[in-house]
Parts: structure tokens; sequence; C-alpha cells
């Protein structure tokens, strides 16, 4: 199976892009969800026929890949969002970047709770 078999779930996330961004814009939040759920379930099940028929899109080392680009992503993030917290730490004083301040902490939080939480998971059942 060729590469093009891509091709239609990426036009199909760049529509979903363009009118979600236009309804969006326009206020219109239920289409916006609407277009998004529709689009998931095409993709999904736009990929599950090729699956179905034996086809592999992912194997071993192709996840093995992707998993370790999802740690270093997360280490990084990790990093960069922990470093401007320090920075912002002597800036406290001034009342313009206590916001930031907060939102950064409570995104380097919301990160480390979504990795460990399935982390812990996966430990036991693996």
């Amino acid at each position: 199976m060729s590469k093009l078999v891509h091709l239609p779930p990426l036009v199909g996330v760049m529509a979903m892009g363009w009118i979600m961004g236009w309804a969006s814009g326009e206020g219109k939040v239920k289409v916006a969800v609407a277009v998004f759920v529709l689009g998931a379930f095409f993709i999904n099940t736009y990929y599950s026929i090729p699956e179905r028929r034996g086809h592999v899109f992912e194997d071993e080392r192709t996840k093995r890949i992707s998993e370790i680009a999802a740690v270093r992503t997360i280490q990084i993030v990790g990093v960069s969002l922990a470093t401007a917290m320090i920075t912002l730490t002597g800036k406290l004083s001034d009342p313009k970047f206590v916001g930031a301040f907060a939102a950064i902490g409570v995104t380097l939080a919301g990160m480390l709770f979504l990795h460990f939480i399935p982390r812990h998971y996966y430990a036991r059942v693996m």
C-alpha cells in the first residue's frame, strides 16, 4: 500500500481545521464540535478498513520510535516550563507576571499528572 493512503485523512483534517476555525470565529461552537466528532469518526473508520484487511500501519520499530519521541518531548517541555518558572520567580513582585507564573505552574503540574497516571497504570499492567 502506498503512502497516498494517508492523503484522504490529511485532506479531511485540513478541511476540519478550516471549518472549525470558521465556525469558532462565527461563534458557532456546536458546528465546530459536530465537525470534530464527524471528522474523528471518518478518520477512525477510514483507517479501520485497511487494518481489518491485514494492512499494518505501524510495526514495533515505528511504535518504539514514537514512544521515545514522546518521552523526549515531555522531558523538553518539562524542563522548559520549569526554567520559565524559575525565571519568573524573581519577577513575582510585578503583578502582571503572577498570572503567567500560575499558568505555567498549573500547566507543568497537569503535564506531570497526565504523564504519571498512565505510567503508573502501564507499570502495573505490563
